[in-house]
């Protein structure tokens, strides 16, 4: 080994690591007996697995239900479907002819698919009698054939053609499970349920493996990050553009400014506000860092209690982390595609899976303030987790409690709400023109046109994540429902709420219809999923006697699930997305440590720093327009007098007008640019009418507005 010097150290180092896990493997075996890589299913699992069988196959059949009452809607009603309900945000076009429409169309048959669905899967479960005794094989036929031939269906609907073969085969496979003569089902044997770990303890285990969730979040490379970041305009529009607003003081948003996602990370990014725009940026990566951390580590605590083991939880906490990850590895740089979205929704789940099982008064009081923490955080986010707690509690009724659980957790998530706002802008939000801002963001993104890009009804993963996942989370949020009153466990209620959140934060993908937003939002699918799959894998080989099978099994399983992540590819975005683009994260486990970019720096001279203090005192709000209002408003320490940030971007006239509303100086850049010709045009007609040329810098073009 002459010819590699470290070669020797480095065996010795694997030696020692061997060792390592043989000892813990002979202590793991003295402790509890032989070591199973998998362990039997439970009984609580196997008769969930019957429920969720007909409740799959009922929501498989509200599925068609819906995909053909889409077609009639799409192509026999025909109604306006191509009204922009983004209020004055403009439709992004798409190529497909009648667009608008279809984009609709769309919407309305994952609407219909949810009502539907869950509406004749409760009917499944009410024909258990019926089938009681009967193999669950013709349900998964059934479910199969249909979600087979509903892909290419819909694929036709919204093209829009009508697929009539595929419309019969779906309609014959719904009636296969009222086929009597079929093999008798494979008898199972369960076994007790056993919860051995608390919700509250804590292992020199979870101490690594936390340890290693934040050497696999956290970037070394901070000032590069935020070197990079501060090139885009994402970061601007998502919240360090509304953090510059707190330069001047009393401004309220919806009055004053619009904040185009939500109020809470900048208002906490203003708390540190410096006029120092690279101390500011990197604040934006250390704030982001701190909400991943917050959300990553939250999963792994709750997403442990509910699998009751440490391995799978360690292991989807990164697959989040990984799923959310595009380009190259410089994902901060468009921060709405990161769970700071989401922050607080692991610590929702978990108060709210106990609440249920056990009601307690605190419980309600501590899920209130979460989820009003999380609407003042994220609105759109935030008002989803409030509408996953209400829809979850009012399964509590089917124990015959009464409605004022759930009107109690609504007041007190809006007095908890209400203080947020007033503590952070005063009074002034007290007001119907706030209420109609501060829902903007949900209608945006949630069911207006804003962005008429259409789905791809293509078969393979889209078949997985458009119709498969949907129907798995609807079939379990009713069979948990189902048998509520007779079998209240914390792992039910987990499924419950985990399988009502998936189905609620796929809104904006249906929005959307991008890959990579599917991926961003479905943790909690991935979770649900990954119970069935462990469920399966108990059942099948969960009491063979030798562990070569299932470790071979367990072994294939994450070759596979590797492959997946890596081959990750939005069908309609060229960026890298996924583990691979995660890969590429300079993380403190990449130990890629070296800063990859110098400081930020703005070019602000004497005459424009002079220009701009002899006209607006400190604390005022500036006009500006150029290629980097972000970073030169802050070196400046000025508020910006835009509606929206940045202004270039801004997307209707009446934003435009908003801006120059009481503006009495123009600054403008030389050579900038503006995002569309028809902002130019307007803002040259302006400038035009209303103001003149004052006099300049080195930097600006001053307008004064005529007297």
């Amino acid at each position: 080994m002459a010819f590699f010097p470290g070669a020797c150290h480095l065996w010795r180092s694997a030696y020692g690591v061997g060792d390592f896990f043989v000892l813990a493997f002979r202590r793991i075996s003295s402790r509890g007996g032989p070591l199973h890589f998998v362990k039997p299913i439970t009984r609580s699992e196997l008769e969930l697995w019957r429920f969720q069988s007909l409740a799959l196959w009922g929501a498989c059949v509200g599925a068609v239900a819906a995909g053909l009452s889409a077609y009639l809607i799409l192509n026999a009603a025909k109604p306006d479907l191509a009204v922009n309900l983004a209020l004055d945000f403009p439709v992004v076009q798409s190529a497909v002819p009648n667009g608008e429409a279809v984009k609709r169309a769309e919407k309305i048959f994952y609407l219909l698919f949810y009502g539907f669905g869950a509406a004749a899967a409760f009917a499944a479960l009410k024909l258990r009698k019926f089938f009681e005794g009967r193999s669950l094989v013709p349900f998964y036929l059934s479910s199969v054939i249909i979600i087979t031939e509903l892909h290419p269906f819909l694929r036709a609907t919204f093209e829009p053609r009508f697929q009539a073969l595929a419309l019969t085969a779906m309609v014959a496979a719904g009636f296969i499970p009222f086929v009597k003569r079929f093999p008798t089902r494979i008898h199972i044997n369960g076994d007790a349920e056993a919860r051995p770990i608390g919700l509250f303890e804590f292992g020199w285990v979870d101490a690594v493996l936390i340890a290693a969730l934040l050497a696999l979040i956290l970037p070394m490379d901070v000032q590069g990050m935020a070197t990079r970041a501060a090139g885009g305009n994402h970061p601007v529009s998502y919240l360090t553009g509304p953090a510059l607003y707190h330069f001047a003081k009393g401004l309220v948003p919806g009055r004053d400014f619009l904040a185009f996602y939500g109020y809470g990370p900048p208002y906490l990014l203003s708390r540190f506000l410096t006029a120092d725009a690279n101390a500011l940026y990197c604040l934006y990566i250390r704030l982001i860092a701190g909400s991943l951390v917050i959300f990553h580590v939250s999963a792994y605590w709750v997403l442990r209690d509910f699998f009751q083991n440490r391995a799978m939880p360690f292991v989807l906490a990164f697959v989040f982390l990984a799923l959310c990850q595009y380009a190259d590895g410089d994902a901060f740089g468009g921060p709405s595609a990161l769970a700071i979205r989401y922050m607080f929704v692991f610590i929702a789940v978990g108060i709210l899976a106990r609440l249920m099982v056990k009601p307690s008064g605190w419980l309600l009081v501590a899920l209130s303030a979460v989820c009003g923490v999380s609407i003042f955080w994220n609105t759109e986010t935030g008002i989803y987790t409030w509408a996953v707690a209400c829809a979850a509690l009012c399964v509590r009724l089917l124990e015959r409690r009464r409605f004022w659980e759930v009107a109690a957790f609504t007041g007190m998530s809006i007095v908890f709400l209400l203080g947020l706002f007033v503590a952070a802008f005063g009074p002034a939000v007290l007001s119907k023109d706030f209420l109609y801002v501060f829902l903007t963001p949900l209608g945006l993104h949630s069911f207006s046109n804003w962005v008429s890009v259409t789905l791809i009804w293509q078969p393979g993963f889209g078949t997985v994540y458009q119709i498969v996942m949907p129907a798995i989370a609807i079939g379990t949020a009713v069979s948990v429902a189902g048998a509520w009153t007779g079998s209240r466990t914390v792992e039910r209620a987990y499924l419950l709420v985990l399988s009502l959140v998936a189905l609620v934060f796929m809104t904006k993908w249906v929005n959307r219809s991008l890959d990579a937003v599917w991926q961003q939002n479905a943790f909690a699918y991935l979770a649900v999923g990954a119970w069935w799959g462990r469920s399966a894998f108990r059942a099948a080989v969960g009491r063979t006697k030798s562990q070569l099978v299932p470790a071979m099994s367990l072994g294939a399983v994450a070759v596979v699930s590797v492959a997946v992540l890596l081959s990750a590819q939005d069908r309609r975005q060229h960026v890298t997305i996924g583990l691979r683009s995660y890969l590429q994260y300079p993380s403190i486990a990449s130990f890629r440590w070296k800063p990859s970019a110098g400081p930020i720096k703005v070019a602000l001279d004497a005459s424009d720093v002079e220009l701009v203090n002899r006209v607006l005192p400190p604390g005022g709000r500036m006009l500006l327009l150029s290629d980097q209002d972000w970073l030169v408003l802050p070196a400046l320490g000025r508020a910006p007098k835009s509606d929206f940030m940045p202004f270039r971007d801004m997307f209707s006239r009446d934003q435009v007008i908003r801006s120059f509303a009481g503006a009495d100086y123009f600054f403008l850049e030389r050579g900038a640019t503006n995002q569309y010709d028809w902002l130019k045009e307007m803002v040259d007609q302006i400038l035009q009418e209303q103001f003149e040329h004052s006099e300049e810098s080195t930097r600006f073009i001053l307008y004064r507005r005529k007297s």
